[in-house]
């Protein structure tokens, strides 16, 4: 199996690192990791997780053109949206999948450029899109879509045959009851059970959950 050179793009969260390191001991892909690249410019030439910081975005234009591309920010989707339209002005079609090797994909659709974490569970006939975030222990139940770019945090839980649209933020240890849809550019709180249908641009939190702004933090940070 010949290696794909390999950039990530977003010099953040360590836990990719990890992610590749498992995909590479099982032999589920050969990824040679080179480095990081980042707009932050008080980043440039440092070291993240042992490996290097090469440049910014700009450098897919022609260094790292032929590189598969991983995009590593995950905190708030409407971040990870803004950098997946970036990367397609670049004209970068080689976005990398990157799923733990402990899943089991069985039945399951998963879309390119998205994240799936340790642990993670998928119902069967499930279809998970395009640059999605999937932490750890996550759980989707049989028959849902998830729809592009949303992030789901660790522990959460999506009931089956439920709907989470495009851009939608999932906090942690969260419940959504199954037959449910989470509307685009929602954001569920940590730790919320969500009970009924939450329309698009809605925050919600509490159990049961209800709409509201979070008073102590910001639930998009929350991951």
């Amino acid at each position: 199996m010949s290696a794909k050179s390999v950039v990530v793009v977003g010099a953040t969260a360590p836990d990719i690192v990890k992610l590749i390191t498992a995909i590479n001991r099982a032999g589920s892909d050969n990824l040679a990791l080179e480095g990081f690249l980042d707009d932050d410019p008080s980043k440039l030439g440092t070291e993240f997780m042992g490996y290097p910081v090469l440049g910014t975005t700009a450098a897919l234009r022609d260094r790292f053109r032929d590189f598969w591309v991983a995009n590593n920010v995950a905190r708030d989707m409407p971040t990870r949206q803004k950098l997946v339209r970036r990367l397609a002005s670049l004209h970068v079609t080689r976005h990398l999948t990157l799923i733990h090797p402990s899943i089991d994909t069985s039945y399951s659709k998963i879309g390119e450029g998205s994240m799936l974490q340790e642990g993670v569970v998928l119902g069967p006939l499930c279809e998970i899109g395009d640059h999605c975030v999937l932490y750890a222990r996550a759980i989707i139940g049989h028959e849902c879509i998830v729809e592009d770019v949303v992030f789901v945090g660790n522990n959460a839980i999506v009931g089956a045959r439920g709907r989470v649209g495009t851009g939608a933020f999932i906090g942690l240890n969260s419940v959504i009851i199954p037959y449910l849809t989470i509307g685009a550019r929602s954001t569920v709180g940590a730790g919320s059970v969500v009970v009924r249908n939450v329309p698009p641009d809605q925050t919600v939190f509490g159990n049961p959950a209800r709409a509201g702004v979070q008073p102590a933090q910001s639930v998009a940070q929350m991951s």
